[in-house]
This record gives C-alpha cells, sequence and structure tokens, in this order.
C-alpha cells in the first residue's frame, strides 16, 4: 500500500469515526428536546429503555473490547506477516531515479537498483498493542460478573 493509499483509508475511518460521535450527538439531542418538551407540556417523561443501565452493558462492552483487541492483534500479526516482500522493480528504478535527481553517484544508482531486500517493515511485536483492549475487555467482564454475583 503506498503512503497515500493509507494517508486516504486513515481518512476514511477518521470520517467515519467523526460520522458516528455526530449522529450519537444527534441522537442524545433529540431525545434530550423531546423530554424538555414532555416537561413543558406537563406530560409523563418518555421511557428511557435505551438508555444503557445495569450489568448487562458491561457484558457487552466486555465483550466488544475483548473481540475488539483479538481482532487487533490478529490483524497486525497478519499485516507483519504479509508485508516482508521483496522490492519490486518497480520501487527499485523509482528509488534510483530519485537518487539520481538528487545528484547521487553511479555506485548509488546501482545499489538501489540491485537492491532487493525489503524495507524495514512492521515487527511482529507491535500486535502485542492488540493486549490493551484485550485487558480493558476482561476487566469489564470481571466486573459484570462480580456486579452480577452481587445482585443475586
Amino acid at each position: 500500500m503506498h503512503d497515500s493509499e493509507t494517508f486516504f483509508v486513515f481518512l476514511f475511518a477518521a470520517g467515519l469515526f467523526v460520522y458516528a460521535l455526530y449522529m450519537r450527538f444527534r441522537r442524545r439531542e433529540l431525545q434530550h428536546k423531546e423530554r424538555m418538551a414532555a416537561i413543558e407540556k406537563g406530560v409523563t417523561l418518555p421511557d428511557l429503555t435505551d438508555v444503557e443501565t445495569g450489568p448487562r452493558i458491561y457484558l457487552l462492552r466486555g465483550l466488544i473490547w475483548l473481540l475488539s483487541g483479538i481482532a487487533l492483534s490478529v490483524f497486525l500479526l497478519v499485516l507483519s506477516a504479509t508485508t516482508q516482500f521483496p522490492r519490486s522493480i518497480e520501487q527499485r528504478v523509482r528509488e534510483a531515479n530519485a537518487i539520481r535527481m538528487l545528484g547521487g553517484t553511479e555506485d548509488q544508482i546501482r545499489a538501489a537498483q540491485n537492491d532487493t531486500v525489503p524495507p524495514d517493515r512492521l515487527p511482529y511485536t507491535v500486535s502485542l498493542i492488540g493486549l490493551v483492549p484485550v485487558g480493558v475487555g476482561i476487566a469489564y467482564l470481571i466486573f459484570y460478573r462480580v456486579e452480577a454475583a452481587r445482585s443475586r
């Protein structure tokens, strides 16, 4: 994946995240307006069934964090394993042309053309980043179990 493609993937992901936050904000704003209108009219307040309450929300959050962490770890591990390819001819020619334009010597240009060693890629240990959300998920699940046992 080229740098520009990576940039657009991150830009799309950030845009999707911002859109989700905006939609959640709008939903909460509409709920607030509905409740304020009910208070002004003296009508009983609408039921808040969609508001997250009770220990079951911790089960949901725990599972989301746990499975997201596992998915992140697997993704980073596979990404690390599959990015260890030798440089393509196109990459080597592009690098040699860049060296030529910057005034490099013929030996430097030839070395860039013949260099098939892959550039430094993502190390396998980066996949351990996924342990952070796994830990958060486990903490939520432990809390859920404690709360469920306490409420019995």
